[in-house]
């Protein structure tokens, strides 16, 4: 089956039980529900950013993405394949958790996120068309984007594991936007610095068109990530540890 991206995170898998970091509070599951993930949802941000250990989580800026596959829609008249490989993404300690909300009966989260700037930095390789001029090149890429608005939509399923029940998230559909998009390629055209230096002129006035190129296959990036963040927890932490039951 084809898939529009190829993500690898250097995430450590465990199987032993672990408790909840004392930064990670329980919500009750009463109506209160989604106003307390929202509040400590905040607060969880700023210790995750730096790593932590006992949930085997990596370091989140930057974060470090081994390759990522980026494929054109091909309805437009910009059509990049571009990839990037190892990949650092800087800019995720400045994420501010806009909204929540949890339904644990469809098992099911939604959730609204806000970044002020995002910069990806790694080695690229890239080949396509632009408007009517092909682009070909490997090289440095730095591509930066501005006031990016993500709303992710989340399901995730039950299972038992040493009689302790886990979460799984499984599924993820994402959306953003963002008002800005600059990208720097090094090196396009074998070295040849006037027409690389024209063709990043040409990408970066017309952005917008490139951003909606390449929006399904980011999306599916940042619900990767997400899912990928979310099931390091899930997989170490017991389900019943992160709600009381009133």
């Amino acid at each position: 089956m084809f898939t529009p991206v190829t993500l690898v995170i250097a995430f450590a898998s465990i199987g032993l039980a672990a408790k909840l970091p004392s930064y990670i509070k329980p919500c009750k599951n009463d109506r209160k529900l989604n106003e307390c993930a929202l509040k400590e949802g905040r607060k969880i941000i700023p210790f995750l950013i730096p790593g932590d250990p006992h949930l085997r989580l990596p370091p989140l800026d930057p974060l470090l993405i081994d390759r990522v596959d980026l494929h054109p829609t091909g309805t437009g008249s910009i059509d990049l394949r571009l990839s990037c490989f190892n990949c650092h993404i800087h800019g995720l300690r400045q994420a501010k958790l806009i909204d929540i909300s949890l339904d644990l009966r469809k098992k099911h989260i939604s959730l609204r996120l806000k970044i002020p700037r995002l910069m990806v930095m790694g080695k690229y390789d890239v080949q396509g068309k632009v408007l009517v001029f092909p682009i070909v090149g490997r090289g440095d890429s730095n591509i930066t984007l501005t006031d990016i608005d993500v709303t992710a939509a989340l399901d995730y399923r039950l299972f038992k594991r040493k009689k302790e029940e886990y979460g799984q998230a499984i599924k993820h559909r994402v959306v953003f936007d963002a008002s800005g998009f600059k990208i720097h390629l090094s090196n396009l055209f074998n070295g040849d610095k006037l027409l690389g230096e024209n063709m990043n002129l040409i990408l970066n006035d017309n952005w917008r068109e490139v951003l909606d190129d390449l929006r399904p296959s980011i999306s599916t990036t940042v619900g990767e990530i997400i899912l990928k963040i979310l099931n390091q927890i899930f997989d170490i932490v017991p389900y019943s540890q992160f709600f009381i039951q009133h």
